[in-house]
């Protein structure tokens, strides 16, 4: 069992709060105000300035953590905290004040966010606040509350509809979890805190419907639970989450987002504690079978396996937003995640160490500073928030620890075409409506440094557009014991032209089968795409494998490949492209390996190209990417033209056993149906077949192998399968 490294995280808070010193901002306009950051109004200026002082505060009554080495004193640091909480209380609509561009805060859905983050730095500063302050911050709190009670709705599911897949569109809009979750804590608070408002009874009501439609699914509107003295089923407003407790957040499978709402509860659970208050059951609706999901989405060194992607800078915001997540999971269900957090010390430990000034980002970041000082900070205060929550509640509880987690290991969640697999030392998935569509992985389960997702195993088709992406158009996803087997079709399209006026362009339509085999180690995929149209195109890379060389792994990669053996080193070709040539396979660093029927090329673009989506020169991340085919080629394509036929697979392991990969790998095309077979790690031979026609197709089993055939699906012995137009099969011999 791993204890809780309170010093290591002190320390790393406290070199911020110096770092953070130049982000400063002392109002001239009124005496004694600071404001960290941009200081907009905006509700990510606010926030970013909120979290900010919530650091401030903590680390001035971290009264067992010496700070006599810092340049700034302990009573200048809570000097610094007071007079930004002031700027807040005094820059809402109750103050009489503005922010730096001239506006007030206050009064929308998100809002009270900022209030709920910050909240753990007020209560530690408590004492230090003149009545002056406490009356200015009652004033607030009832402004916020008052409005959330009177203007803002519980939202959930569809307008109020439990049936949250009938309009893909309305979901997507409406699909707000962890706003209900915090939009519920601060009427909760707000009750707490200040017994004699008239609203108080009227606030822990729509608290309630608030926290039951956070966690909520579709089940919940027939649910007979009775929670609080409550019917369930009475409370639900609409589904949240799919009964699989996946949620389509910002359009795609956000694994992130699972823990913002597990952090949120986590704020309101130790506010109650220290004032020695029982929480309302419903506060924790659905808790224990969310966080099995997102256990099993966690590597043991803390960092989130994002299957669906992130749209978001790599390693920031809903990662950092799992710290407290942990500390609610150690004291309300008892399991230990010390494990986790160490880990995730470690990674923070080995980024700052790298920055060498204090700061969380500044070596992957910095150039954010000028091109969005609000982003910057904004990322910056999420970890500091985030750190100083821990501290504080470590500091103050003693959080138990008695049990394992509980994870899946295999898990599928239809709404996005998801499938999931993690035996053995092996994490496989493979995800149609993703951050980028269409996104698969396989990494070790001991190595998190090796996962990235940005249009992983879905082969990249450019055109000259700004905008270029993939539309989920049809997937079909099988569960079987030991692994999963999906296909599925999506267009790529092309937009933002330069000419005036030109439309968006559906370039060409991708095809993919994808299995995850059945001996813990690997994973076999087709890919075929036709052109739609006579298309204008830039790019085709097929695989499209991504492997991070970057501040987490040493910027140090080790490469063995059919034509020879390199170390790569992660940023050392900055602004200088570079492709090699890998011959029929290639192996990292003795852990994993891939094998195509085509030769592999691996291309290093000279930048951190691993980018915010659809933001540009937002690149956080040196990743190597292995391609089969390559080609960077601006050229007219007629309508129906073949461009991406390859078949490769993806194992875990040494060069030795990649390279025997390849030998055993063989891809053809038999009476219109595409089949790749290989020898797997556990000796059987397996057979990947998909229909990519629009005809049905017979493939007979005698013709790949003479022994006897299995559909791994079914269990079934076939002789031959029939397969209709955009249908696979897995099949063992």
């Amino acid at each position: 069992m791993k204890e809780f490294d309170f010093n290591g995280y002190a320390a790393l808070l406290k070199n911020w709060v110096v770092f953070s010193q130049k982000h400063l901002y002392y109002c001239p306009e009124k005496e004694g105000l600071i404001c960290y950051g941009a200081g907009e109004h905006g509700h990510w200026g606010v926030h970013t300035h909120q979290k900010a002082f919530s650091a401030f505060a903590i680390l001035a009554k971290l009264e067992n953590v010496d700070l006599s080495d810092l340049p700034i004193t302990r009573e200048q640091v809570l000097e610094q905290a007071l007079g930004m909480l002031r700027y807040t209380l005094r820059t809402h609509l109750e103050g009489d004040f503005v922010c730096i561009d001239g506006g007030k805060w206050g009064h929308n859905w998100i809002y009270v966010l900022g209030i709920e983050r910050m909240f753990h730095g007020i209560e530690a500063i408590w004492e230090d606040l003149t009545e002056e302050d406490k009356a200015l911050l009652k004033k607030v709190m009832i402004s916020e509350s008052d409005y959330i009670l009177h203007e803002f709705p519980v939202v959930a599911g569809l307008d109020g509809s439990a049936r949250v897949s009938q309009t893909v569109g309305g979901y997507n809009n409406l699909n707000r979890p962890e706003s209900n979750i915090w939009n519920g804590a601060i009427l909760y608070r707000a009750a707490m805190l200040y017994p004699d408002t008239p609203n108080k009874e009227r606030y822990i009501d729509k608290a309630r419907r608030f926290f039951a439609n956070g966690i909520s699914i579709e089940s919940d509107e027939n649910s007979d639970e009775i929670v609080d003295g409550l019917r369930v089923g009475d409370l639900f407003v609409g589904a949240n989450m799919f009964e699989t407790y996946a949620t389509n957040h910002h359009g795609y499978l956000n694994i992130g987002y699972l823990n913002i709402c597990l952090s949120n509860i986590a704020m309101i659970h130790f506010s109650l504690k220290a004032r020695g208050m029982k929480a309302d059951d419903i506060i924790y609706h659905h808790l224990k079978e969310q966080w099995k999901l997102i256990r099993s989405t966690t590597f043991d060194d803390g960092r989130l396996l994002r299957i669906g992607g992130d749209s978001r800078a790599r390693y920031c915001y809903c990662q950092d937003y799992a710290l407290p997540s942990w500390a609610l999971i150690e004291d309300v269900c008892g399991e230990d995640c010390g494990m986790l957090e160490d880990g995730w010390l470690k990674i923070l430990q080995k980024e700052t160490a790298v920055n060498g000034d204090g700061s969380f980002l500044s070596n992957r970041f910095g150039h954010f500073e000028n091109l969005s000082p609000l982003y910057y900070t904004r990322l910056e205060s999420d970890r500091a928030n985030t750190i100083s929550m821990s501290l504080y509640w470590h500091q103050k509880f003693d959080l138990r620890r008695f049990r394992q987690p509980e994870k899946i290991t295999a898990w599928k969640d239809d709404f996005h075409g998801a499938a999931f697999s993690a035996t053995g030392n092996r994490y496989a998935s493979f995800v149609w409506k993703s951050a980028e569509n269409p996104q698969g992985l396989l990494v070790p389960q001991d190595d998190s440094s090796l996962a990235e997702w940005r249009f992983n195993l879905g082969a990249r088709i450019v055109g000259v557009g700004r905008l270029n992406y993939d539309e989920e158009e049809a997937n079909k996803v099988y569960s079987f014991d030991g692994g999963f087997l999906t296909i599925g079709s999506t267009i790529s399209v092309s937009d933002l032209f330069m000419a005036e006026g030109q439309n968006l362009e559906e370039m060409a339509r991708k095809q993919i089968a994808f299995a995850a085999l059945p001996d813990d180690n690997t994973v076999l995929c087709l890919q075929y795409a036709r052109t739609l149209n006579r298309v204008f195109i830039s790019e085709v890379s097929g695989i499209f494998y991504n492997v991070p060389n970057d501040i987490f792994n040493g910027r140090q990669r080790h490469i063995v490949f059919e034509n020879g053996s390199r170390y790569l080193r992660g940023g050392d070709y900055a602004g200088r492209f570079e492709t090699i040539a890998l011959g029929s396979y290639v192996n990292f660093d003795n852990k994993i390996g891939i094998a195509a029927n085509m030769p592999l090329t691996l291309v290093r673009e000279g930048r951190r190209q691993v980018d915010i989506v659809r933001r540009e020169k937002s690149g956080t991340l040196y990743a190597e990417e292995v391609c089969a085919p390559f080609c960077r080629e601006y050229k007219w394509v007629d309508r129906n033209t073949e461009i991406l036929n390859v078949g490769f697979a993806l194992t875990l392991g040494d060069a030795d056993q990649t390279a025997q990969l390849s030998r055993s790998l063989e891809c053809k095309k038999m009476d219109g149906i595409h089949v790749l077979t290989v020898t797997a790690r556990d000796g059987n031979g397996y057979c990947l077949a998909a229909n990519f026609t629009d005809q049905a197709a017979i493939l007979k089993a005698e013709s790949l192998h003479p022994g006897t055939a299995v559909n791994v699906v079914t269990g079934e012995t076939v002789d031959a399968v029939k397969l209709q137009a955009g249908e696979a099969v897995l099949m063992r011999f």
